[in-house]
């Protein structure tokens, strides 16, 4: 299991590693951020399982943090650290959707029973339906990639836990759920614009599953490198070079 850890006070932060270390279940592999926004680039490489986070962070407080890593698909289970024993933080957590909520100095008994619990929940190596249900998601993401997608439907179609899915998707293609539809929406995209030069990227946009035009390009670029219309022209230039040469 991938635990990462975030806070912005060097020694606690050191403190809260060391407890983790001694009661994360056999195996773990334990990483650590000094604040939000490193935690995110930290996410991207290391893909944790589950984020022990500090609310009170400079820039980006903890509750921003989760609420982006989920926006971006990078983790989706956190547990809440804070030295603030108040309601309104407790109501903030639980409308978050965190693990739990825990209070400073970190209790080694809760914390481990809560990791436990966690890794439960995550797909077993020896789980025999792990292949079954990863290639029954893959084939329905290649036929529905199209759709309204999210883990929440997914799991609603294929009787299974997002937690669940989640981690089965990281498992099996090394990626989160968002990265691999958007990834799997903009190849099919690139089949449309080298192929049917009838249609306009507006119209491409949507048939690959994207909302607006606006949206499709900004996602289209991050993952080719370039804009839709400048991909249909370097395709556009290629077949006429191959038609002067008599390729």
């Amino acid at each position: 299991m991938k635990i990462l850890i975030v806070d912005d006070e060097p020694l606690i932060l050191k403190g809260l590693v060391k407890i983790v270390e001694e009661v994360a279940p056999v195996g773990s592999d334990i990483c650590s951020a000094f604040n939000a926004l490193e935690a995110l680039e930290t996410m991207k490489r290391f893909m944790p399982d589950v984020t022990i986070t500090d609310i009170n962070m400079p820039e980006k407080n903890g509750f921003e943090l989760i609420q982006e890593a989920r926006l971006e698909g990078l983790c989706d289970r956190f547990i809440i650290l804070t030295g603030y024993d108040e309601f309104e933080y407790v109501r903030q957590a639980l409308r978050s959707g965190v693990v739990d909520y825990l209070l400073k100095p970190l209790d080694k008994q809760e914390i481990a029973v809560l990791l436990n619990r966690v890794k439960e929940e995550l797909p077993a190596a020896s789980d025999s339906e792990y292949s079954r249900h990863a290639e029954r998601i893959l084939a329905y993401l290649q036929i529905n990639y199209m759709n309204d997608l999210s883990l929440d439907h997914l799991a609603e179609r294929m009787s299974l836990h997002p937690n669940y899915i989640s981690s089965l998707f990281k498992k099996e293609t090394g990626d989160t759920f968002v990265n691999y539809l958007n990834s799997l929406r903009i190849r099919e995209a690139q089949k449309l614009l080298k192929t049917q030069p009838h249609l306009t990227v507006c119209a491409i946009s949507r048939q690959v599953g994207f909302d607006t035009k606006h949206y499709f390009a900004k996602v289209f670029k991050k993952y080719a490198g370039t804009t839709p219309g400048a991909y249909r022209e370097i395709q556009e230039e290629d077949k006429r070079n191959e038609s002067d040469n008599g390729i």
